[in-house]
């Protein structure tokens, strides 16, 4: 999985939850430094990825799918605000 999608949950976790939560999630994963997981020019297992999603829903209190409807939807007003609109736009009309 790409690394963008891990900088992506870390932005949603901390915008919606904050730091600490963030943190815990990095904890659990026994993640140091959180660069290791958040290299956008880096790809990961898939397994890892889904870890990561795993983790998060837990310490944020949501089943997987309410933690992934959430993150679908902070993607793409995500990408919207930090001027992804093209790459948006490239995948359809419905977004906006």
């Amino acid at each position: 999985m790409h690394g963008l999608i891990h900088l992506v949950l870390k932005e949603m976790v901390l915008s919606r939850f904050g730091k600490r939560c963030w943190q815990d999630v990095l904890d659990i994963l026994h993640v140091a430094d959180e660069s290791e997981i958040v290299d956008v020019e880096k790809l990961y297992d898939d397994r890892f990825t889904w870890s990561c999603m795993l983790v998060a829903a837990e310490v944020i209190g949501s089943s997987m799918d309410e933690l992934l409807r959430g993150y679908g939807a902070f993607f793409v007003m995500w990408a919207h605000a930090g001027s992804h609109t093209r790459m948006l736009a490239s995948m359809g009309d419905a977004f906006f």
